[in-house]
C-alpha cells in the first residue's frame, strides 16, 4: 500500500485560505460535506475534499472518523487501479483529499448512446477491486461516469466499500463473500440494462434470486416491516423482477464464464 502522493501537504489551517466549492452538501448530520477545490492554490489542479469537521464531536469520534478511516483505507489499497479515484492525503482526522472525477453518470446514458467495450471494462473493474480484497458496496448507475480520462470511465462514492485483504480468514471471508455477491448482482442489473447478452449465468441467477442468502434475509424482514407500517412494495418490486425476466428470455443463457465484449 502507497505512503506518499504527488499532492503537497494540506492542514487544516490552509482551508481558510482557499475556495471550496460544495460538490454535495450533507444531507443530514450523518454525512460528510463534499467540497472541490484547487490544491496547490493556483495549479490548476481540482481536488476534492471529504470532511466531517462540520459533524457534532460525539458523531466524528463514534462513526465519522471510523467511517472515513476504512474508506481511505479501501482507497489506498486500490490506488494503482484505473476507473478509482486516488486518496491522496488525510488533512486530519476529520477529513481527506482525493481526486475530483467529472463526467456523465450512466444512468443518464440512454442504451444506443452508451460507448462500446464500456460494460465489460466495468464488469473488469468489479472483478478486479474483489481480486484486491475490496467490495464497492454501492455499486449502481448513478456512480459511474462516463469521462474524457484515457480509461473512459470513473466509480466513485465509496463511502460503503471494505477493505478484506486479499486472502480475508474466519467470519471475514464470510462477510466478503456477502458483499462481493452484491456488488456482482449489481452489475448484473448494470447489464440487464444495458447489454443483457453478456450476463453470465451466474449473474442471472443472482440477479433473479436476490443475491446472497445473508441479503435475501435480511430483505425478507425488511419488507415485512414496511408492509406492517402500510409501505407494501410488493407490487413494484413483481413489476421490477417481471422486466428482468423478459430482457433474460430474449437473450439465451451463456455458458457461466464466458467472456463477451459489447
Amino acid at each position: 500500500m502507497p505512503t506518499t502522493s504527488h499532492v503537497p501537504t494540506l492542514r487544516r489551517r490552509d482551508l481558510k485560505q482557499l475556495q471550496l466549492t460544495p460538490i454535495h452538501r450533507a444531507r443530514n448530520w450523518s454525512k460528510a460535506d463534499v467540497s472541490l477545490l484547487e490544491w496547490p492554490s493556483g495549479s490548476g489542479q481540482k481536488l476534492v475534499i471529504k470532511d466531517f469537521a462540520r459533524r457534532p464531536l460525539w458523531f466524528r469520534v463514534l462513526m465519522g472518523r471510523p467511517l472515513l478511516r476504512r474508506e481511505w483505507k479501501t482507497l489506498r489499497a486500490l490506488h494503482d487501479v484505473k476507473s478509482v479515484p486516488a486518496a491522496h492525503r488525510r488533512i486530519d482526522k476529520d477529513a481527506f483529499l482525493m481526486d475530483y472525477c467529472h463526467g456523465e453518470k450512466i444512468e443518464n446514458v440512454k442504451v444506443a448512446n452508451m460507448p462500446d467495450g464500456l460494460v465489460s471494462q466495468i464488469d473488469d473493474l468489479v472483478k478486479t477491486i474483489h481480486a484486491r480484497g475490496v467490495t464497492h458496496g454501492d455499486l449502481h448507475s448513478s456512480n459511474i461516469l462516463i469521462t474524457e480520462a484515457d480509461c473512459g470511465f470513473a466509480l466513485i462514492d465509496w463511502a460503503t466499500a471494505c477493505y478484506f485483504g486479499p486472502n480475508p480468514r474466519g467470519w471475514r471471508k464470510v462477510l466478503f463473500h456477502e458483499l462481493s455477491a452484491l456488488d456482482d448482482r449489481a452489475m448484473a442489473k448494470i447489464k440487464v440494462t444495458f447489454h443483457p447478452a453478456s450476463l453470465t449465468k451466474r449473474q442471472r441467477d443472482l440477479l433473479l434470486n436476490g443475491g446472497s442468502t445473508v441479503y435475501r434475509t435480511f430483505k425478507s424482514f425488511r419488507h415485512f416491516l414496511e408492509k406492517l407500517r402500510g409501505h407494501d412494495k410488493s407490487a413494484k418490486r413483481a413489476k421490477t423482477m417481471k422486466s428482468y425476466q423478459s430482457k433474460l428470455e430474449q437473450h439465451p443463457s451463456p455458458l457461466d464464464g464466458e467472456k463477451h465484449n459489447q
